[in-house]
């Protein structure tokens, strides 16, 4: 296996005469070792059917070389697969899920055929190669997605508060918070409840607090992570950019040279129109919806915001297209806007930062609020304003 660059890509080249198609579950893995270079004259030459997961790395070291190359295909364990086998020196590729799944026998489905085929697929070039994050990008993408679980589960435990309270015709009291323990309080000590009801409010009341707390948590661990890394910090400066945005991005681009142009991130995220042309008919359709759609969903949030808060020459184009097109395009089209700022602003072809205006303030300042007065003293920081202060240097230094 080699590696050449185009277009600031890395693009694998088969140089391997064996191909070791590995299907892996949480619990056990098979393994096929095809022997050449054309998918459909390649021979078997050994299967290891159903073996123990536990015994990847003693089996993998044994059956084969350095030299082979193994492919997997993309699932919940794919990556971690491959730390353990790059860990014993051995060469995992990971291939597209969606290609590599709709090349496959109907008569029969089995571990063993699995396995077979995601090295033909390989072997044929039909299957896309994932790119598999490093440990950094991989430990910032399980952050995100902590935090997105917690927010779905606290907003999932509100909605059922308000359910049951609206089940029993009441609501809570005005201008306080459901995270607020008092407020459970207040609502406890009603007489109207009957002592299984309190048991009953008490374990969701519970269950909700400790949610809100570890979402709030885990936000103000985003946002110190956002503050540390200048790479990320420095997306902020874009309207419509805060912690969340910035970080999901950081965690699943990873480096950005792996996008040979503006385009190629826009189709990453799915913001690119759909194309559907045969003979004289067809067209550009609605959006490819390809890629990450949890990204994507924040880039549109993000897009909205600069839509309904924006003031600039973007905004202005943006609402001219509102009226023309409707919002759901405008919104669309800024998102791709978005996301073609964002791939030259990482690549360093953005224009310098002369000066930090009040929006790019009052966003330091907001998280200065959500990492939190106690978290940045520990850090070595007297006050907020030093914080700001610092951060807005690295600003001007950085972009």
């Amino acid at each position: 296996m080699t590696q050449e660059r185009q277009a600031g890509k890395v693009v694998e080249k088969m140089t391997a005469d064996r191909v070791v198609g590995l299907d892996a579950h949480p619990y056990m893995f098979t393994a096929a070792l095809v022997t050449g270079r054309d998918a459909r004259t390649a021979t078997i030459e050994k299967v290891y059917d159903r073996i123990p997961l536990e015994q990847l790395e003693r089996v993998m070291k044994t059956a084969t070389t350095p030299e082979d190359v193994i492919v997997l295909e993309a699932s919940g364990n794919a990556f971690s697969i491959v730390a353990r086998l790059a860990a014993i020196g051995r060469h995992a590729l990971v291939l597209d899920s969606a290609a590599a799944a709709s090349i496959g026998k109907r008569y029969a489905i089995t571990d063993k055929i699995d396995a077979v085929k995601l090295a033909r697929v390989y072997i044929s070039g039909l299957a896309d190669i994932v790119w598999t994050p490093d440990a950094k990008a991989a430990e910032r993408r399980e952050l995100f997605f902590a935090y997105e679980n917690a927010k779905r589960d606290s907003t999932r435990m509100r909605n059922r508060l308000w359910n049951w309270f609206s089940s029993h015709g009441m609501k809570t009291p005005k201008r306080q918070r459901l995270s607020n323990p008092e407020t459970f309080q207040a609502i406890a000590s009603l007489p109207r409840w009957t002592p299984l009801e309190r048991e009953i409010l008490a374990g969701m009341a519970n269950m909700y607090i400790e949610i809100h707390a570890l979402r709030r948590r885990l936000y103000a661990v985003i946002a110190s992570e956002v503050a540390k890394d200048p790479a990320i910090l420095k997306m902020i400066r874009l309207l419509g950019v805060r912690n969340i945005v910035a970080f999901a991005v950081a965690a699943f681009v990873g480096d950005i040279t792996r996008f040979a142009n503006a385009k190629k991130l826009v189709a990453y995220f799915g913001l690119n129109p759909s194309v559907l042309r045969s003979g004289e008919k067809g067209g550009t359709g609605t959006l490819a919806h390809c890629g990450r759609s949890d990204v994507r969903s924040l880039l549109i949030q993000a897009a909205q915001s600069i839509l309904r808060y924006g003031n600039d020459s973007t905004h202005k184009w943006a609402v001219a297209l509102k009226m023309r097109k409707g919002v759901n395009i405008a919104v669309c089209a800024l998102a791709r806007k978005l996301v073609v700022a964002i791939w030259y602003l990482l690549s360093g072809h953005f224009t310098p930062l002369k000066e930090a205006n009040q929006k790019l303030r009052i966003k330091l300042t907001k998280l200065a609020s959500d990492i939190g007065l106690k978290t940045l003293k520990n850090e070595g920081y007297k006050s907020a304003r030093d914080f700001i202060e610092e951060k807005v240097l690295i600003l001007l230094q950085t972009t």
